[in-house]
């Protein structure tokens, strides 16, 4: 059997070795395939920097009062150029019309690892995970803060509303409430309020007072955050049809880590 040991300082395989035979690529149109026949429907919006001016120059905090950004820092965008397999898209009810609006577009990705578990931080306070890892198409190029939303799952969601208007929004659209009351009262589907695509609409005589607070639990769909890059980008040496010692570069799928956008 041939020695597999190169000289120092050199690269590829030994003089005595022959590479017929031997294939590390990675076949990227299987790939592609398998993500748009097997990945989630998302809706994807790209992140950039908000131009307003931070109120303090030593943290750079975001104007809170800011109305393009609404204190968070970021502007969210239409991707441009985003490869969608129409084909694969499929409908779209009003709720997830709503959720792509027009700052979103509709693609698809390999989700795994999806988390929820508590994991300790330090002996003071317990971290909540989160966390998923999508991979997705090479033109679609995930940054940090995009973000994505599953459009075909829901999770369970809670927070706490100060009743302010007939057609009332949530943080997130909602697709079912498991519970909603005040302090003195439980108010009920049908009765109280009905569901109009995602928002909570209040039939008249039955709203809340101004301002009371509400617990609310509900169903959503998840919406996550790319908060890390572990294969930004990837590529493979393709030696198909080629007679190149190395073989064609070939970008691969890439992959982000991303967050519950509530755990952030």
């Amino acid at each position: 059997m041939p020695t597999l040991t190169p000289k120092a300082g050199s690269i590829g395989l030994p003089s005595n070795v022959k590479e017929t035979g031997r294939r590390v690529d990675f076949r990227t149109d299987e790939y592609i395939l398998a993500i748009e026949t097997k990945g989630y429907r998302l809706a994807w919006s790209r992140a950039a920097f908000c131009p307003c001016a931070p109120i303090n120059d030593q943290t750079e905090q975001p104007n809170p009062n800011c109305t393009l950004c609404e204190g968070s820092g970021w502007i969210r965008f239409r991707p441009a150029g985003a490869v969608i397999d129409e084909d694969r898209t499929g409908e779209l009810d009003a709720i997830q019309q709503a959720i792509v609006g027009a700052d979103a577009a509709v693609i698809r990705g390999i989700m795994s690892g999806i988390t929820n578990k508590r994991e300790p931080y330090d002996q003071v306070l317990p971290r909540l995970e989160g966390v998923m890892n999508v991979t997705a198409r090479h033109e679609n190029k995930l940054g940090y803060h995009d973000r994505l939303v599953n459009l075909d799952s829901t999770i369970v969601y809670s927070q706490v509303h100060d009743y302010d208007a007939p057609l009332m929004k949530l943080r997130y659209p909602v697709r079912a409430i498991n519970l909603m009351r005040s302090e003195a009262k439980t108010y009920t589907e049908d009765v109280d309020y009905t569901l109009a695509a995602g928002d909570v609409q209040w039939i008249a005589g039955q709203e809340p007072t101004v301002g009371e607070r509400l617990a609310i639990h509900y169903l959503t769909h998840p919406t996550w955050r790319v908060v890390e890059h572990p294969h930004a980008m990837r590529l493979t040496p393709v030696k198909s049809k080629t007679t190149s010692t190395t073989g064609i570069p070939t970008p691969l799928p890439v992959q982000a880590v991303c967050k519950l956008e509530f755990m952030l």
